[in-house]
């Protein structure tokens, strides 16, 4: 019943609002947890060692800045995000994201002239300005998320590790935007996961549940080994299409339930919609999320009646800006506080390892016993 949440929500006007997230006072988010087109160079793809790469990495890049297509591509090594006025008069931030020990960059419209691209849904139009200022958010959030940066509805954006090594493969993340949810917004939180050596391909279609535009995830991956075939591709045997996941927003929540029960895909993570019977998962929610309908029960009850391996995540502390469902928006306004569980399940889910699963198994587990910021559960399966 909860993966039909996220489906439902194409009938709502939901934006993504913010490509930032920042803390209460300046400071710091550290993570914890360790097309026929070729896309851009970097030192280390040039043929330049590794380290050479590393160190040629754009130390801060303040999202602020990244404000043209091709200042999105910078190779980055933290990202500093807007603040975000708060009601109270304060601000969330502005806070900076370490990037992982691969640093992150981000491949900005592609797939352009192959047999990949996508239809563009005649619903996009609805969504500039209308969608982006129906949560009510600040005027400087919805200004970062209207400038588009030249965005092309029927393609991709790739966000993967800035440096990737000799030798080395990496899993392939298939993600899924929200209903008038634009790439750019969510940037922040793909680039930093993709920074610790996983490759994310997120079709910018902002209306990632509905017909024509309801199988860019799938479409999506057969991208991904289009490249990992292609010799004149930065992506030539570096991707590991047998370590595959996917993740998407609301209306994308509901689109990622649809593409679980595509094989090649082995886990999810479903923001701010839904429970899968296809593939192990985490629901993501928070107080005043869209509806007022998820509460800490219901997001329990969902991943308990799943028979597959699933966790919840039911944030509190969410941001006052003024907008009433901003718990729908903790991955764009708050990704400092997401993304080392995302970082964490992918790191588990896709490459096995033990150390990760620490923060979801177990009495002492890392999501356990912070009640304050947030609650969380597992189903019966969930070993």
């Amino acid at each position: 019943m909860k993966t039909r949440i996220a489906i439902s929500l194409v009938t709502i006007l939901l934006p993504i609002l913010t490509a930032c997230g920042s803390s209460k006072s300046n400071g710091t988010a550290g993570n914890s947890t360790a097309g026929g087109d070729a896309a851009t160079s970097t030192v280390a793809d040039a043929g330049s060692s590794f380290e050479a790469c590393i160190a040629s990495l754009h130390p801060t890049c303040k999202v602020s800045e990244m404000d043209t297509a091709a200042k999105m591509e910078t190779p980055c090594a933290s990202l500093t995000m807007i603040p975000v006025p708060l009601t109270d008069g304060g601000t969330y931030g502005p806070m900076t994201i370490h990037e992982g020990p691969y640093g992150g960059k981000t491949e900005w419209n592609k797939g352009a002239g192959t047999e990949f691209v996508n239809p563009i849904n005649s619903a996009e139009p609805i969504c500039l300005p209308t969608g982006v200022q129906t949560f009510n958010e600040p005027a400087s959030v919805n200004a970062e998320i209207l400038n588009l940066r030249m965005l092309d509805y029927s393609l991709y954006t790739i966000f993967r590790p800035a440096c990737m090594k000799d030798g080395e493969t990496y899993p392939v993340i298939t993600w899924a935007n929200g209903t008038c949810g634009l790439t750019h917004g969510y940037a922040p939180l793909l680039n930093t996961v993709a920074s610790y050596g996983f490759v994310i391909f997120a079709s910018n279609s902002t209306w990632t549940g509905t017909a024509p535009t309801n199988m860019v995830q799938q479409r999506a991956l057969d991208y991904a080994k289009s490249l990992n075939e292609d010799p004149s591709s930065i992506f030539y045997k570096k991707l590991n299409l047998d370590k595959i996941g996917a993740m998407g927003h609301s209306q994308g929540s509901g689109a990622t339930s649809t593409a679980s029960s595509d094989p090649r895909i082995k886990a999810l993570i479903l923001w701010n919609g839904g429970a899968s019977n296809n593939k192990p998962f985490v629901y993501v929610s928070g107080e005043r999320d869209v509806g007022g309908t998820s509460t800490p029960a219901s997001l329990a009850t969902a991943t308990g009646n799943a028979t597959q391996p699933g966790a919840w995540v039911y944030y509190h502390q969410v941001l006052q800006t003024g907008g009433g469902s901003t718990g729908h928006l903790v991955l764009m306004e708050q990704p400092d506080r997401v993304v080392d569980m995302a970082i964490a399940w992918w790191q588990f889910m896709l490459n096995g390892d033990e150390e990760a699963k620490k923060t979801f198994v177990g009495s002492d587990c890392v999501l356990c016993n912070r009640a304050d910021e947030f609650e969380y559960g597992v189903n019966s399966t969930f070993k």
